[in-house]
């Protein structure tokens, strides 16, 4: 079996931290986990912030250094922008699947909560005006990293997350309940031809 990329991807406090810690190993076979927020405050933990741009370079020297040994690895993202699409793309370059685990939940107020929450237990912030335009973006985005990637599941985050939808290269092997996701995520479901079989 190929190597594999896998992306943890959703907004801002759909639960991706949380499934990786408890899950990702099973998941991925890996422990190799790169996530920014956890760089940052291991080199800055009473200001996470000012560890960010530290953090970003540690991130990418990883990153790049799983690749080159070919070893499975998971990344966590938010993708609100497009700079994964070139790491999808060195990823198969290197001779690795990929893999997109996204975490949606149903209303950008569910994230905020669940931020402040976070935030009241010791944990980061994330300016709601932030988590607001990455919760868009993010969604507005899946389908185009769907496209990339050599497998893909969606989770309805609302509860426990739970897989609502599954495929492969942007079309849709399987799909259970998804109605009570954000539109934006369904109309990109509801676009995507069946996967053929085999």
């Amino acid at each position: 079996m190929a190597p594999r990329l896998w992306l943890i991807a959703g907004a801002n406090g759909v639960g991706k931290t949380t499934y990786a810690f408890r899950h990702i190993r099973a998941v991925s076979g890996s422990a190799a986990f790169v996530n920014l927020d956890e760089i940052a405050r291991g080199l800055s933990p009473l200001d996470v912030e000012a560890g960010r741009v530290a953090a970003s370079r540690i991130a990418i020297a990883r990153i790049a250094e799983f690749m080159q040994a070919r070893r499975s690895f998971s990344l966590e993202t938010t993708l609100a922008g497009r700079t994964h699409l070139r790491t999808i793309e060195a990823a198969h370059e290197a001779g690795m699947e990929v893999a997109i685990l996204y975490f949606a939940v149903s209303r950008v107020e569910i994230s905020i909560e669940r931020i402040a929450r976070r935030v009241r237990q010791g944990g980061h912030d994330v300016p709601e005006a932030d988590a607001r335009r990455r919760f868009a973006r993010s969604l507005a985005n899946f389908a185009l990293y769907a496209s990339r990637a050599d497998q893909w599941s969606v989770f309805d985050a609302d509860g426990q997350p739970t897989i609502v939808a599954e495929g492969r290269r942007g079309c849709i092997a399987m799909r259970g309940e998804t109605a009570g996701l954000p539109r934006t995520l369904v109309d990109a479901l509801d676009a995507m031809p069946a996967c053929a079989e085999g």
